[in-house]
């Protein structure tokens, strides 16, 4: 039998918190479970072997023995797999299981006391607790206005939802699941081996504790189809792009009657033709000629509130920028940002004869450079 190190299969250190283990057993169960995998034999196995690793490692006592065991098999007195212990008794030798092992007084812990009771089953443990569905991220494009005013959105998600035919039974509607008669229901078998008893997925049911002899046409027995819907989603007011907003409940379905993971809506706010967006401040361009940058003017600008009259002062420069104080984005508070106006002040693309000759003698009286 393969050596099998349970710390390895979690992928964890031998020095790992509960916290830590059950975070990788829960990670490994989503992926391997039999209900995602269908017809995967080597995901089933593999399904087997986490839920036995986390059957020990998740019990402090059991735990405690099974790192004694490890340290046993690493002087020696162990070899092979775990779920072998004869090898184990042959080399700690006549009188190890009391305290008289290689070395006689102070050797190895006693034995028997070590490994009673290991790998045991609970009573009325399952294969598997139930898991939590996974969460799902989700980019979705926001128009420039309703990023900025609020609004809602529809999305058209696939999600698996509880057959409507046989109610998420899996079975044909008139028939019923029956328990399955190699584990009585449970969805577990022991096999026992010497003073010990092991614990593991029923083989026939997968861990489910039944059997769907006649399955729904609808879904194929698993009790579950895959819709596409429309989610309608609020878009709050000033949302920035990057933001996430959580759909508590809409992400992956549980795994054995586990709760449903969550949906994170990853905001892209979509680019608008005339404003420009810096946190809650706003910008826009606006277009002036040379006379009116000399002499001054007051120009109509679009804002996000709408058009407002803006003074331009005599002298503006191009690149210059007027500042209207909240007049920006919503922000938290009930405040709101401001909106800056850059100004480019356009040059006339000809001039008639007499035209030119006036700009001449206003440089010359100016004393500009020509």
């Amino acid at each position: 039998m393969a050596e099998t190190d349970y710390y390895q299969l979690l992928g964890v250190a031998k020095n790992a918190s509960q916290e830590e283990i059950s975070r990788a057993f829960r990670k490994l169960a989503k992926k391997h479970h039999p209900d995602r995998n269908l017809g995967d034999k080597t995901a089933e196995k593999r399904f087997k072997e986490i839920n036995a690793a986390h059957e020990v490692l998740s019990d402090p006592q059991k735990r405690k023995q099974y790192d004694q065991l490890r340290e046993a098999r690493a002087r020696g007195f162990a070899t092979g797999d775990f779920s072998d212990f004869s090898q184990f008794f042959r080399k700690a030798g006549p009188g190890a299981g009391r305290g008289g092992g290689p070395g006689g007084a102070g050797g190895f812990a006693d034995f028997a006391d070590v490994f009673s009771g290991l790998f045991s089953e609970r009573p009325g443990m399952t294969s598997a607790p139930p898991q939590r569905g996974e969460d799902i991220l989700q980019r979705i494009d926001v128009p420039f206005e309703t990023a900025i005013h609020g609004g809602t959105a529809t999305l058209r998600v696939r999600r698996p939802e509880n057959c409507s035919t046989c109610g998420g039974s899996g079975a044909r509607p008139g028939t019923s699941p029956t328990p399955c008669p190699s584990c009585g229901g449970t969805g577990t078998i022991q096999n026992a081996q010497g003073w010990f008893a092991f614990s593991r997925p029923c083989p026939d049911c997968l861990g489910r504790g039944k059997r769907i002899t006649h399955p729904c046409p609808a879904c194929g027995g698993q009790g579950r189809v895959t819709r596409p819907r429309g989610l309608t989603v609020k878009i709050p007011k000033g949302v920035q792009d990057g933001a996430k907003i959580r759909l508590s409940g809409e992400g992956e379905p549980g795994i054995g009657g586990g709760p449903p993971g969550d949906r994170y809506l990853e905001i892209h706010v979509k680019a608008h033709s005339l404003f420009e967006r810096d946190g809650h401040d706003i910008y826009s361009d606006a277009e002036i000629n040379i006379v009116q940058a000399a002499l001054g003017t007051t120009a109509p600008v679009r804002t996000l509130g709408g058009v407002v009259d803006v003074r331009i002062p005599p002298g503006t420069s191009s690149g210059a920028k007027l500042r209207l104080r909240g007049k920006g984005a919503p922000a938290p508070g009930g405040e709101h940002g401001d909106h800056y106006i850059r100004i480019r002040i356009v040059s006339p693309k000809s001039l008639s004869t007499h035209q030119a000759e006036l700009l001449r003698r206003f440089a010359q009286e100016a004393k500009l450079p020509l």
